[in-house]
């Protein structure tokens, strides 16, 4: 029998009382009654403290062990026992009496999506239908991003999203954005009039949406990176505000002063926390990349100062600037390098590194505390390091709201598994109790679906499986996910001047598994007996896996061929030797890695023959390989003037990668054709 003190007085509540026998849905009807009760209560405080008068003591019933109760809510509830029927979520019970009004804010308030998203549950049947992506299609075309395809997961709860095609209207002034609930403070710093592409981007990010852009370039980058900084700020100074309000609530609520207000019972409507004060993640592969990240959130916060430190409102920016600037990779006047590889590579190219940053209402503190911070800036590698380190927790990955990913193409070059293991390490349970009074956290964090609420902006230079398949499998935001679909219809072909027969060869395999040792074995039987013969000389080999490129060279050695090697670990001096011994005829074929070509784009001459062991990873480098066997990079020595070809061996896998070489078209073709080799000439 549930009792609630009151004014001094004790008030028995009895359960409801009917037959004898109770209905199938007596205790449905009881819950249902207990809810009506505590929003009836719910609402009294709300009007009592409109009224400013004070509350009565009566409506906060002390809680007789706080440790327990918080442990049996964080440690003990699991989601899974939810998903087995164990304990049916409160929400199916809110949804049938959610009135007409309530209904209409959820389908077309777009603007205010940082409220409604907090304010939507999910039940066991919600989580199902995401895991098992059941999913309902939208599509439509805007004036800078082009095509693109919405999915979003059928809920029985969900925003409309219906509006979404329509195109955003421009934003030339700061009415613009506030009308779409940017903070004030935000929007009076922000550089304006927003471009076609960064006034689109922000739509989708505020909808609270996943995205995924594979079209950044080089032109393009400094405005998508100033729009995902508006919206990270954004949605701190949004969480920050909730909270400072739901604090003056919960003070009004408190009569004695020297009560502890976690030692009271709080209503729904003050859960504003995660488990961890940490809200954003940036992953980047930079250090120069965290520099002008930093640099744009400064100016949105302060104005663009001319002295960034000046009043003290960014601490310990002096050591930032030392710590993430200069380090410039040389690039040599004569010979250039690609531009594209210049402006990658241009500043502090150290990719371990991580900061965390707190903002206040005055000041944003650089290297506070990750377990204190906002918002941590870090590269994959730097952060599976402290993952990994024993001494250190990672519990401040348990509430990540936003996760932004740029640049992906490049993590490619680095370490791909970094990112997986960091993406695999978020909204695990937490190792320690967090300090957040368990009263203010939100409903999702206790049931163990934080990821569910997670944002996540990833944007890349191209396709590939690896970019769509954390889109697919590692973002399961319950508001649906937003992609580009614009097609490719030439691909990087056009950029080839080499006027050389280009052969495609399909491999057939049955798995993504068996993908791998098809491959070799086709290569080992079909192709390296025909490039060891006399005449076949000056074979450059193109292997984009470096797991590939061991086993061709422990293959190569075993035996006894005779090649030299150039990889991301080789030695500047053993990279001219090897490169002199291939331009002399000294070996036939040379064993060259993906990863050592974007790392130093090493200009290899006297190529005749080239093999793709796969279509490369950055399309660029397909025109690139090729244009290296114009007649200017040939020793005219070598007596095969008139022998030349390049041969690409692929799989029905590789599709984007084909896709972004020679056109969705030609690679749907080559793909799903009958033959299982093509000819492209010029």
């Amino acid at each position: 029998m549930a009792k609630i003190k009151m004014k001094g007085k004790r008030i028995n509540r009895s359960p409801l009382r009917g037959n004898k026998k109770r209905s199938k849905n007596s205790s449905f009807i009881q819950r249902s009654r207990q809810m009506e009760q505590a929003h009836k209560i719910e609402r009294h405080f709300q009007q009592t403290i409109d009224d400013g008068a004070k509350i009565a003591d009566g409506y906060l019933p002390l809680l007789k062990d706080q440790n327990q109760f918080y442990e049996q809510l964080v440690s003990g509830c699991s989601f899974e026992e939810k998903v087995k029927g164990l304990e049916e979520p409160v929400i199916i019970e809110k949804k049938t009496n959610v009135d007409v009004n309530q209904e209409e804010i959820y389908t077309t308030d777009f603007n205010n999506s940082f409220t409604n998203r907090f304010n939507i549950g999910l039940t066991s049947d919600d989580v199902t239908a995401i895991l098992s992506k059941h999913t309902k299609e939208l599509k439509g075309i805007w004036s800078a991003i082009g095509r693109f395809k919405i999915e979003q997961p059928l809920l029985k709860t969900s925003l409309s999203l219906d509006g979404m095609c329509r195109q955003p209207a421009e934003v030339v002034k700061p009415a613009g954005l506030e009308q779409m609930k940017v903070q004030a403070r935000l929007a009076a710093n922000i550089s304006y009039p927003l471009t076609a592409l960064q006034t689109e981007i922000f739509h989708i990010a505020n909808s609270y949406l996943d995205l995924y852009y594979p079209q950044r370039s080089h032109d393009n980058a400094e405005q998508i990176r100033y729009v995902y900084c508006i919206h990270t700020v954004n949605h701190i100074l949004k969480s920050r505000a909730l909270i400072l309000r739901n604090n003056e609530t919960i003070a009004k609520l408190v009569k004695i002063p020297q009560e502890l207000t976690s030692e009271v019972v709080l209503p729904d409507s003050v859960r504003d926390q995660g488990l961890t004060r940490m809200k954003a993640l940036i992953v980047l592969p930079f250090r120069e990349s965290a520099l002008k990240t930093v640099q744009i959130i400064a100016n949105l916060l302060f104005g663009n100062q001319k002295d960034p430190n000046a009043g003290h409102s960014i601490a310990k920016y002096d050591r930032f600037l030392n710590e993430f600037s200069g380090n410039t990779v040389y690039f040599p006047k004569t010979n250039p390098k690609p531009a594209d590889y210049e402006k990658t590579f241009n500043g502090n190219t150290d990719d371990n590194f991580k900061i965390g940053i707190r903002l206040t209402k005055k000041t944003m503190s650089l290297y506070s505390d990750l377990s204190a911070s906002d918002i941590l800036i870090t590269s994959p590698l730097a952060l599976r390091m402290l993952i990994n380190d024993k001494d250190k927790d990672f519990d401040f990955l348990n509430s990540i709201e936003i996760l932004i990913i740029d640049q992906a193409e490049l993590f490619i070059a680095q370490n791909w598994e970094n990112l997986l293991y960091v993406l695999d390490h978020l909204h695990l349970q937490p190792q320690k109790l967090p300090s957040t009074n368990c009263q203010r956290l939100r409903t999702y964090c206790l049931d163990a679906t934080s990821r569910f609420y997670r944002q996540t902006l990833l944007f890349s230079s191209h396709e590939l499986p690896e970019f769509r398949g954390i889109i697919n499998n590692k973002c399961q935001n319950y508001q649906g996910k937003m992609r580009t679909i614009n097609p490719i219809e030439n691909g990087d072909m056009c950029n080839v001047l080499t006027p050389v027969k280009q052969v495609y060869q399909r491999i057939d395999c049955s798995s993504v598994e068996s993908a791998l040792e098809d491959r070799f074995q086709y290569f080992v039987r079909h192709v390296l007996p025909q490039f060891t013969k006399s005449g076949f000389s000056h074979c450059l080999l193109y292997v984009p896996s470096y797991f590939d490129y061991v086993r061709l060279r422990n293959h190569f050695k075993k035996e006894m061929i005779n090649f030299v090697q150039i990889s991301e670990y080789t030695k500047k001096e053993k990279i001219s030797r090897a490169r002199d011994i291939f331009f002399h005829s000294g070996a036939p074929i040379m064993l060259y890695s993906e990863r050592g070509h974007f790392f130093r784009r090493t200009r290899i001459k006297g190529v005749r023959h080239l093999i793709f062991y796969q279509p490369p990873n950055f399309p660029h480098f397909y025109s690139e390989l090729l244009n290296l066997m114009l007649e200017i990079n040939q020793n005219p020595r070598d007596g095969l003037q008139d022998n030349m070809s390049v041969k690409v061996l692929y799989t029905k896998f590789d599709l984007l990668s084909l896709s972004n070489i020679i056109g969705n078209a030609n690679a749907c073709k080559l793909t799903a054709g009958s033959n299982n080799s093509y000819i492209f000439s010029q």
